[in-house]
């Protein structure tokens, strides 16, 4: 009997082990099948040096590698746009967000949230340097012809980004290079471009021969208060996005990346 006993002891032990090995097998299983993919959040972007190059990279490329490194929930991804265009896009939820905007170009009044502002940029205006020519070139506009970008809103217009508006009521011609506007005013084919003041202090860095050139104007057109506009809902919301940008700037983060990418804050 007590053999007997012992045989039974022995066996529901060996089926204790295998069903405890089992429930743990089943049990990492499920922790590893419930371990989600990262959200796919597609991010718009349209031609802006240098927050955005003609090839697709730039500053808002950088951004997105860095979260993406800097968190699993999300996956961020680029998706081209235009100026015109980026409204609709957005809309139609063709991408979620788009970063470097501001609400007051085009944006207002539609489903988009914007985070707190997070950098800041701006706008000046360049002449062909020679003599006689100084600051005060710049007080006037409406006796100069001026290149622009198609699609950018511009505050000496009144923030319009009408073509005809600009053309018949500003003297204003758009062309969808800043590069373009810029070595045009150069060459005299035009009075005056206006650019980002980031971009053109990158294209003077890459091309020192043509500083001496250009008359770079201490005013600005605007001051561009940089935020990350969110599609309401979207995978991802504006306060998720303010929280991201907290930490990385606390983090030190944010503060290097526009230091490598020769973005003043």
């Amino acid at each position: 009997m007590a053999k007997a006993v012992a045989r039974r002891t022995v066996l529901a032990l060996a089926l204790a082990g295998v069903t405890a090995s089992g429930l743990s097998s089943f049990g990492l299983a499920a922790t590893a099948d419930s371990t989600a993919a990262p959200v796919t959040v597609k991010v718009g972007a349209y031609e802006f040096p240098p927050y955005v190059t003609e090839a697709g990279g730039g500053v808002t490329r950088s951004l997105l590698d860095l979260l993406n490194a800097e968190q699993s929930d999300f996956r961020f991804e680029l998706v081209r746009t235009s100026p015109q265009r980026r409204y609709e896009d957005m809309e139609r939820g063709r991408f979620d967000m788009i970063a470097f905007e501001s609400l007051a170009w085009g944006w207002k009044g539609r489903p988009v949230d914007a985070s707190r502002v997070f950098l800041h940029d701006a706008e000046v205006f360049v002449a062909k340097a020679g003599p006689g020519v100084d600051q005060s070139y710049f007080d006037r506009l409406d006796d100069k012809t001026i290149l622009g970008r198609l699609g950018y809103h511009y505050a000496f217009a009144g923030m319009t980004a009408d073509p005809e508006i600009l053309e018949k009521r500003f003297n204003t011609r758009l062309t969808v290079t800043h590069e373009g506007n810029v070595r045009s005013v150069a060459a005299g084919r035009a009075a005056m471009a206006i650019v980002t003041r980031s971009f053109l202090a990158q294209f003077l860095k890459a091309n020192p021969d043509m500083a001496p050139l250009l008359l770079v104007s201490d005013r600005t057109d605007q001051i561009y208060e940089h935020t990350i506009l969110v599609r309401r809902n979207g995978p991802v919301d504006v306060s998720w996005v303010n929280a991201t940008l907290d930490r990385l700037e606390r983090s030190g983060a944010l503060p290097a990346l526009w230091t490598r990418l020769g973005i003043a804050p």
